[in-house]
């Protein structure tokens, strides 16, 4: 298998570097990867995650210690198929903007801005203004990874003002986070899933005129953009994808 090949398929060098070391190793760790492949161990970290986002590899827990194997070659196509479905709901979403950004530039003189933030200070950002101006919001998105980079603790917390506040959500997640379904107040918190072949990596959070996008890599990032527009467009997606969504 040529570098060049996976490269045409949407992996970066380093992506398409790991899953050859992988594919000849069967099972690696990072640190294994790290020296075979010559990069630091921290981009070997961040473009593993990348993969197992594509999911496309996949990892187990050995002595503590993360395992990464490759998944079935069938993954390739599925990761294909994902990003067509992305590309999907990206033009539709791209129709939609561009109709609803002529309209307001006719019509309305709007204050618009963006954030980015590294790391789980753009996450607490988020809920904090959720909860301090009381605002309902809908989710979509979310990977398995989330679980191990915020502690229950504070998803426990952050739901426990949430019913203070009688703030109330709408979810949809991947299948295999079926399990969230126990940790979540029913009293405020609707969830659906989908079952799509792949998992995103993006969670999108839409609240009042704001919409946030949290890549969960290891150190995850947030961009939130302040745009009544952009969230309103945003949530028509989310209603098309809840209604194809099952509970």
């Amino acid at each position: 298998m040529e570098i060049e090949n996976l490269i045409k398929l949407g992996l970066s060098k380093t992506e398409a570097k790991i899953y050859l070391t992988l594919l000849k190793n069967q099972k690696s760790s990072a640190a294994l990867l790290s020296e075979e492949t010559g990069y630091y161990k921290a981009n070997v970290y961040q473009a593993l995650e990348r993969l197992i986002g594509k999911g496309i590899i996949s990892y187990i827990i050995r002595d503590k210690k993360r395992i990464y194997s490759i998944q079935r070659p069938e993954s390739l196509i599925e990761y294909i198929e994902g990003k067509k479905a992305d590309l999907e709901v990206q033009e539709t979403l791209a129709i939609k903007l561009t109709k609803e950004v002529e309209k307001g530039k006719k019509t309305l003189e709007f204050k618009e801005s963006a954030e980015v933030f590294q790391g789980i200070v753009g996450i607490k950002q988020i809920y904090s203004e959720i909860i301090r101006e009381k605002l309902d919001y809908l989710v979509f998105g979310s990977p398995q990874i989330s679980e191990e980079i915020i502690p229950d603790w504070y998803w426990q917390n952050l739901h426990q003002k949430q019913i203070e506040g009688k703030i109330k959500a709408r979810m949809i997640f991947h299948k295999s986070l079926k399990h969230w379904e126990k940790l979540m107040p029913k009293e405020i918190v609707k969830l659906k899933f989908h079952d799509q072949k792949f998992e995103p990596l993006t969670e999108t959070t839409i609240y009042g005129n704001k919409v946030a996008l949290t890549v969960w890599t290891e150190k995850p990032t947030v961009t939130i953009i302040n745009n009544k527009h952009v969230a309103d467009s945003y949530r028509q997606v989310f209603e098309i994808m809840w209604k194809q969504a099952k509970s």
